[in-house]
């Protein structure tokens, strides 16, 4: 009875919060579908969070208010009062266009790579290789995780890509060595632990170097066009360098602690990898394929990364590598292309109603009167928080950065170059924040280990720790080289 009633409240939750804001009188100056559109979407995140429901049902039924209810959440009445104008259909037009997002198919696509290497036993190889060297101890295997992804990220502009579709797919295969299982109490026991590493891993990587993540070559777009400051390759990474060696040292320590997983030594699991690797015995052709197929990753630098995401699966399908039937068996990744879909058209609405254009504004006349230094923490902070609200690195560096830039740049004072580099440095560690902050985090929550709650909660723990580190850290540091 009590899980009844437990369910029942999560349930009413984000009704009971939506129906409150709709109460609110329409803070001034905001179109009033900016406000109700910004009620549905808070009522959406408090749904994610207490996940009465699955989560991607929430964000499905989300999108479905906001399509029937369009009159009300997404259109302003000029837009309206236009005979030509057909609100339903453009309506239905904004909630597929999810769908149709080149980052949503790059994490669908790292999934079905991820299955090749369940489908073909290279996960498990390769896992058993680090098991059996690294496996005695639960935080060395921790801290190789954070180290693989970050000597990858020089050489992969996609996080999704490294992440999702190199790094994910052998530690997915380490869990149930430890009878550690997705979506079950034994989540706990180590799987928890390890996923959680990739989502420390990717953040890092995405702001330790320019190549780290797509969206940073854009920020460096912006800079360059809005502020006339150019930050080389060189320069991102030294200025990263201070924070990003402390954070390496610290943040797998750190999940240990806050995140502790059951199993912490084996000393006999090290010595079974050894023999179930002997008992694999030499490479299969299809493990051989799928190692040439790994090289995927890099081929963002020649054309688009999910163009060759999808090449990358359809060979895997040509070459049969893996069989059509196990893809449409594997859920996870059809319900995250659903989850990851909806999540972005949502991101998106919150620019369509006029939302982010109020907060620009208002956030601007409320620093009137900061100091050069007050305003530039306001600012990153701002930045920095604001994914809460997006879906997609790219989304939130598109829309907000360039805001924040003519703020900083309208101000008086405020020291431009620094202010450049810390909104920058701040893109690749906000993706710790949310489940659907990036790519690589969506696969990672989508797979089972990590539950709402824990995600939620560590992602804002370590947040605040990787924002404070940048601007204890890094700013001090880039005053001084100044």
């Amino acid at each position: 009875m009590t899980a009844s009633k437990d369910k029942i409240w999560k349930l009413l939750a984000p009704l009971v919060v939506m129906g409150v804001m709709l109460l609110i009188p329409v803070p001034d100056g905001m179109p009033p579908q900016a406000w109700h559109y910004f009620a549905v979407f808070v009522a959406m995140i408090v749904g994610m969070i207490l996940e009465p429901i699955p989560a991607t049902a929430i964000s499905f039924i989300a999108v479905t208010i906001c399509v029937i209810g369009s009159d009300y959440l997404l259109f302003d009445a000029s837009e309206l009062a236009d005979p030509k104008f057909d609100a339903g259909k453009q309506a239905l037009k904004w909630g597929l266009a999810g769908f149709s997002s080149t980052t949503v198919w790059l994490v669908f696509g790292a999934f079905i790579f991820a299955l090749g290497y369940e489908v073909t036993g290279l996960g498990r190889r390769i896992a058993l290789f680090m098991v059996k060297f690294m496996g005695k101890r639960t935080l060395t295997l921790g801290y190789a995780i954070v180290i693989i992804d970050i000597l990858l990220a020089p050489f992969t502009p996609s996080n999704t890509a490294r992440t999702g579709g190199t790094v994910f797919p052998v530690i997915k295969n380490l869990p149930p060595l430890f009878n550690s299982h997705p979506n079950d109490p034994s989540s706990r026991r180590i799987g928890g632990y390890l996923m959680w590493m990739m989502v420390i891993s990717t953040s890092l990587s995405s702001s330790m170097f320019v190549t780290g993540a797509a969206p940073n070559v854009l920020g460096l777009e912006f800079v360059s066009k809005i502020a006339g400051i150019q930050i080389s390759w060189l320069t991102w990474f030294l200025s990263f360098l201070p924070v990003g060696i402390i954070l390496l040292i610290i943040a797998p320590w750190l999940s240990y602690v806050l995140y502790k997983p059951e199993v912490t030594h084996s000393a006999e699991v090290s010595s079974w990898a050894s023999g179930a690797l002997k008992e694999m015995g030499a490479l299969t052709q299809k493990e051989i394929v799928l190692i040439g197929l790994a090289l995927w990753v890099f081929g963002g630098e020649a054309i688009d990364a999910t163009a060759v995401g999808l090449l990358a699966v359809s060979l895997m399908l040509a070459l049969h590598v893996v069989p059509w039937k196990e893809i449409t068996k594997y859920h996870s990744a059809w319900n995250t292309l659903v989850n990851l879909s909806t999540l972005v058209v949502m991101a998106n609405g919150l620019t369509r109603s006029g939302f982010i254009d109020w907060f620009a504004k208002t956030m601007s006349t409320h620093l009137e009167g900061f100091s050069p230094t007050g305003t530039v923490i306001a600012l990153v902070l701002v930045f920095y928080f604001a994914h809460y609200l997006f879906a997609s690195l790219s989304a939130h560096t598109a829309t907000m950065l360039p805001v924040i830039l003519a703020v900083g740049k309208g101000i008086p004072g405020v020291p431009m170059e620094h202010l450049c580099i810390l909104l920058v440095l701040s893109i690749g560690i906000m993706g710790c924040l949310t489940p659907y902050a990036t790519g690589p985090g969506v696969i990672i929550y989508g797979c089972g280990y990590v539950k709402s709650k824990d995600y939620w909660r560590l992602g804002a723990i370590f947040g605040v720790i990787y924002i404070s580190m940048l601007m204890l850290v890094g700013w001090p540091i880039l005053a001084l080289w100044n």
